[in-house]
């Protein structure tokens, strides 16, 4: 590489690192997005996933990084999990109940220290609502920018039983406490009025 292209390309870098994130409002309504439930048991485990997550994301930029408040609702009447018999009994009481609590609900801020690039790791603290229980949860994030808004991993393990929800057992089989949720999250930005 000659050192002209060298230097433009560092320049380039540069700025793309010392580029300020987006901010305002964005909506958590893309189709790849994704919360899936991953459950050990006594047999293998499955995993129940959606992709009907809806939602709002206010992204700020801070003295030290850049905050945002999150609100964000999961349609748990379309978590499927390959088997239709299980989804049914997941579906019903005393499980998940989705016909009297349809929504899983989330409400809480992302923060992350200023970036050096396109690519950062974040924290996302908040209240998470299964059925008509609240606990607190922490989500470690890998979050990336691409075109102008926000791509953003995480997993956070939570337990069955700290939702009111008893450990589903059928008979040989016999699930775990611990939920593993993995989620995959592309933000729009929203229209502004």
């Amino acid at each position: 590489m000659n050192p002209h292209a060298l230097a433009g390309a560092l320049i380039a870098a540069a700025a793309v690192a010392a580029a300020p994130l987006p901010t305002g409002g964005f909506a958590i309504a893309h189709p790849s997005n994704s919360v899936e439930f991953v459950v050990k048991d006594n047999r293998g485990g499955f995993t129940g996933r959606t992709t009907r997550i809806t939602g709002t994301v206010a992204v700020r930029e801070r003295v030290e990084g850049y905050a945002a408040e999150v609100t964000a609702r999961i349609d748990a009447r379309t978590i499927r999990t390959g088997v239709g018999l299980r989804d049914n009994q997941m579906r019903s009481a005393p499980f998940l109940n989705t016909e009297e609590f349809p929504f899983i609900t989330f409400r809480g801020t992302a923060t992350a220290a200023a970036p050096e690039g396109a690519r950062f790791t974040g924290l996302l603290r908040g209240r998470l609502t299964i059925k008509e229980v609240t606990r607190p949860v922490e989500v470690p994030l890998e979050i990336s920018v691409e075109e102008g808004s926000y791509v953003a991993r995480g997993e956070v393990v939570v337990r069955m039983t700290e939702f009111g929800i008893p450990i589903p057992r059928f008979l040989v089989f016999v699930a775990e406490d611990p939920v593993t949720v993995k989620l995959q999250i592309r933000l729009t930005r929203a229209p502004r009025s």
